[in-house]
């Protein structure tokens, strides 16, 4: 499987978190440093209005990294209160600018709409569930990437809270027995699967270059240096 030119799946993959568009040197750093490629929280940019997230991402384009545009929800995680229908009209816009999008499979009202323009495309598409709470029991997790399938998704991703070991153990389960998956144990406990569920098959591992977006997040430059010697 590809995003962009991006194989994914034979290595280790990082993606660099981008929460401003306009931070050149956090960009630059991005690549410099040793991402794979550029997730766009789009929900955290200071310009939110087409016109202008369109004009950042084609600027952004010219770092020939691949792109995933996220424009999260407010119910997981997202950073802006932004409509549903002014969601979807966002990932309308830049669809033809981006290689990939993320968008929840709780997104009901849009989702269909996201995965049908993306294909269209020829977009990959990575439908997520995030639960910062804790980690849902094994039958709901496979559930969620039924359905997330279902629904058309090319990636499915979890990102769980992770209160103990259990719940490592859990998501590391679904890493290593299922393809064409991203799993995260969000939380301090859960910082080890940044670098071990990649190696167990987990498509990607996020990774900030500024400052985290999530719980348990690392930085690139430790991201980058602890995998280098994993792969050796």
């Amino acid at each position: 499987m590809k995003i962009g030119k991006l194989k994914l799946g034979d290595t280790p993959r990082i993606a660099a978190v981008i929460v401003d568009g306009e931070d050149r040197k956090a960009i630059a750093a991005a690549k410099r440093d040793g991402a794979d490629l550029l997730e766009l929280r789009i929900d955290c940019f200071k310009k939110q209005d087409v016109v202008a997230v369109q004009k950042i991402v084609k600027h952004i384009q010219t770092k020939k990294l691949p792109l995933l545009a996220t424009i999260r929800s407010k119910a997981e995680g997202g950073k802006s209160g932004i409509s549903e229908k002014e969601r979807l009209r966002l990932f309308q816009n830049i669809m033809p600018l981006v290689d990939a999008v993320d968008i929840e499979l709780g997104s009901k009202k849009i989702l269909g709409d996201v995965i049908k323009e993306a294909h269209r495309f020829k977009k990959k598409v990575i439908v997520s569930y995030h639960n910062f709470k804790n980690t849902p029991e094994q039958k709901k997790l496979e559930a969620i990437i039924k359905n997330s399938k279902k629904a058309g998704g090319d990636i499915v991703k979890i990102a769980a809270f992770a209160k103990n070991k259990k719940d490592i153990i859990r998501l590391a389960s679904l890493a290593a027995s299922h393809s064409g998956i991203i799993t995260i144990a969000m939380g301090s406990m859960g910082i080890v699967s940044r670098i071990l569920f990649p190696m167990l098959g987990s498509l990607l591992t996020y990774c900030s270059v500024t400052k985290s977006s999530a719980p348990g997040q690392i930085s690139l430059k430790t991201t980058a240096a602890l995998l280098k010697e994993t792969i050796k």
